[in-house]
């Protein structure tokens, strides 16, 4: 018999079809950038909460619930300081960066970084280092999200893993290739508020089930001490060492491409600082829910199988079908909010590469078919890789994640905030940002990918300061776009 949980997911993949569809009959996408960026007329609300949906992902409701499960409340090391790099990106990187981005016609970072220095023989090396960055590191990424639909709707409805894959991207596929960005957006908000909801509830329910507060953290304590303290069980040094390392791992969300077009695309640039209201906020109350959804999951459940997957199980348990179901779908709405920002920026970057470097006269109903055919190669890269991995949704995501920050983080800041950046250390930072995020993840697979941020900043100082020794120009912009971003 079809459950009532199923029928409401059903429905919720009608309704995020129904919203493409909508967006693709009804909004113009003659050009690029109303295709990529929604004509950089998007309000606060949407680009707020789409922006720390995307940026969540099947890390928050399933990796993420996974560490609290094993680690506990220690996870807060983490859940703080991504919190506080969250509100810096908003005061002190979006307006320059929105700002920037019109005046030089920009799409991704990757794009703003190109076009920054335009006029410079690095430039086109740029690019094209920069899309093997993104090939590598936003392809394995959206394997990540793919994954975990596939864990979701097997721990759910019984639905096979490898049948699973390929619903989730197929339905993420469908409605980027129709509606662009604003579809990407709109269902972006809409699950978000979804998953709010599932984040906030999921947790004081199970607690409530547990016996209240005190008998949360009582039994918590029965079972590890550790659960439910700030260290997990280490002497002091190693407890600085881990600690920095969270901290470190945090300033990855410097350089999250999916996160800092909504920046790109937000209507005005004075609406960044209404935005980061809510769009902190949220990140804050995520971060910090999965970890009691976890050590409660361990209180009520006992061995877990698969310890990413103990929220979907407390949602099957503690709620009526009706509510479950609803609550699902925010459980998928933030797995695939994240895959069709990353997929559009793969778009991006591939159509202003083929734009800049293969073809100048490229039309542009050409380049949003190229958008379009990007958009489904990475969904299908995507599925293959979701099929043949067999890591941790944690494990996959924080390659990306890291390879993502140090290639194209690291840049953007230096780009923003010092007037000495060259080109040539721009292109030496995106390829020692790919080559140290890959090193780490065969040389050192038991050690967060830290090391790449490290490795990037020290490439960046160094070559600025060579390059600029050796009578380097720094060819960016011209003057005006220069003085302006330094107001």
């Amino acid at each position: 018999m079809v459950s009532i949980s199923f029928l409401i997911f059903v429905a919720y993949v009608i309704g995020l079809l129904g919203i493409g569809l909508y967006f693709y009959l009804t909004t113009e996408n003659n050009r690029v950038t109303d295709y990529m960026l929604g004509g950089r007329d998007v309000g606060v609300k949407q680009i707020a909460i789409s922006d720390a949906s995307s940026l969540q992902s099947g890390f928050v409701l399933l990796a993420w619930v996974g560490v609290g499960y094993t680690t506990g409340l220690s996870g807060l090391w983490y859940a703080f300081p991504i919190t506080l790099v969250h509100l810096f990106v908003y005061r002190f990187i979006g307006s320059k960066f929105r700002r920037q981005s019109e005046e030089l016609g920009s799409q991704t970072v990757l794009d703003h970084l190109a076009l920054y220095f335009q006029d410079s023989r690095i430039s086109s090396w740029i690019r094209t280092t920069g899309v093997l960055a993104i090939a590598v590191f936003m392809t394995v990424y959206v394997g990540a999200q793919i994954i975990a639909v596939g864990e979701t709707v097997e721990t759910l409805y019984g639905i096979d893993y490898t049948l699973g894959i390929v619903i989730g991207g197929t339905l993420v596929l469908a409605y980027v290739l129709l509606g662009g960005f604003n579809a990407s957006v709109w269902t972006d908000f809409i699950q978000a508020l979804l998953a709010i909801v599932a984040v906030i509830l999921l947790p004081i329910v199970m607690i409530m089930e547990i016996g209240g507060l005190s008998a949360f953290i009582s039994q918590a304590r029965a079972i590890d001490p550790t659960l439910v303290s700030a260290n997990p069980g280490y002497d002091l040094s190693t407890l600085l060492i881990w600690a920095l390392t969270w901290h470190g791992f945090a300033l990855g969300l410097l350089g999250q491409p999916h996160g800092l077009m909504r920046l790109q695309a937000i209507n005005s640039e004075r609406n960044i600082s209404a935005a980061s209201v809510t769009a902190v906020t949220w990140m804050a109350i995520s971060f910090i829910g999965p970890l009691f959804i976890g050590v409660a999951g361990r209180i009520l459940f006992g061995e877990v199988g698969n310890p990413e997957t103990v929220g979907l199980i407390a949602i099957q348990e503690m709620f009526s079908p009706w509510v479950a179901g609803i609550l699902v779908t925010g459980v998928l709405g933030v797995i695939l909010s994240t895959t069709d920002s990353m997929m559009l920026v793969v778009s991006a970057d591939f159509t202003s590469y083929y734009k800049n470097v293969l073809n100048p006269e490229a039309s542009q109903s050409r380049l949003i078919l190229l958008g379009r055919f990007a958009v489904a190669a990475v969904a299908i890269i995507g599925v293959i890789l979701a099929y043949v991995n067999s890591a941790t949704i944690f494990a996959v995501i924080q390659f990306a994640y890291m390879g993502l920050a140090a290639a194209f983080g690291i840049p953007l800041v230096a780009l923003l905030w010092w007037e000495k950046i060259t080109s040539e250390a721009v292109f030496a930072t995106i390829l020692m940002g790919i080559i140290s995020t890959v090193a780490n993840r065969l040389l050192f697979p038991d050690y967060f990918p830290i090391f790449s941020m490290i490795a990037a900043v020290i490439t960046i100082v160094l070559v600025t300061y060579l390059s600029q020794s050796e009578g380097t120009l720094n060819m960016g912009t011209d003057e005006s776009v220069k003085v302006e971003s330094d107001d």
